[in-house]
């Protein structure tokens, strides 16, 4: 079962206001905090378990952070886009972070919005200011890439 939306935000707003300090800067920091919580609060009644929300948070976080760079500094987003791993204490992810650790920073992007996010191709396009089509290639491609590495000859 889910706690309110309110005692998320209780917990761990102050922490998700130093993270996206860290990540945005002082002066944009409570526009991100807002954007992400707003963000979180749409889709918080279509979450399917209330398992790690405090990560699933910092990942909202860090995106609207992303989101905010991406418009005007676009070579930000790859640098940013693993920001929250030194973050989040998610034990789950550690797997994955493991697997992509090697693959270009774009390709693990990418697979972070599909596999970690849950993201459809439509948002991951939105995310990557590409089409639906162009997403779901870099998905692909990286997942491709991802097993020439992992696979033994």
């Amino acid at each position: 079962m889910l706690p309110p939306f309110a005692h998320l935000i209780d917990a761990h707003g102050d922490e998700l206001l130093a993270h996206a300090r860290r990540l945005a800067g002082p002066d944009a920091a409570e526009d991100v905090v807002q954007d992400a919580l707003l963000r979180a609060l749409r889709a918080y009644p279509r979450l399917r378990h209330g398992d790690h929300l405090r990560a699933w948070l910092y990942r909202i976080t860090t995106n609207a952070a992303i989101d905010r760079f991406r418009s005007g500094r676009p070579e930000i987003l790859m640098a940013d886009a693993g920001a929250d791993r030194a973050a989040t204490d998610d034990e789950s992810l550690d797997g994955f972070e493991a697997l992509i650790g090697d693959l270009p920073d774009r390709a693990q992007a990418t697979l972070r919005l599909r596999f970690v996010d849950d993201l459809e191709y439509e948002v991951i396009a939105t995310r990557l200011d590409c089409t639906p089509e162009a997403a779901r290639a870099r998905v692909s491609h990286a997942l491709r890439t991802l097993r020439e590495r992992t696979v033994p000859a």
